[in-house]
């Protein structure tokens, strides 16, 4: 998909959530832009990871709910973001099934 944040100084972070809890093991799934300068500009971008658990614990197998979210990046204002300017994006999710 297609990412921009406009505005100069500005920052912005795309990141997926598993049942309404950021992944956290082994490491959140995201991405950040930052602009320095007042430009507007949309970057081909792929957002992809493994998400093994949350702060909630291990995520098991089953039906869960997956969701795409835009917020700020540390330390800077979260400029006005853009996702998918004409572009198309699919979402691929895979259960990875370990033996015990």
């Amino acid at each position: 998909f297609n990412t921009r944040t406009l505005g100069a100084n500005q920052g912005t972070r795309w990141f997926f959530k598993v049942d309404g809890l950021e992944c956290s093991r082994p490491a959140p799934i995201d991405i950040s832009m930052y602009q320095s300068v007042y430009n507007n500009i949309h970057v081909p971008s792929v957002l992809k990871g493994v998400c093994e658990g949350t702060n909630a614990g291990d995520i098991g197998p089953g039906r869960h709910t997956i969701t795409v979210h835009v917020g700020e990046v540390d330390n800077h204002a979260k400029g006005a973001p853009a996702s998918r300017w004409q572009s198309s994006s699919i979402l691929e999710v895979e259960e990875i099934c370990r033996p015990f």
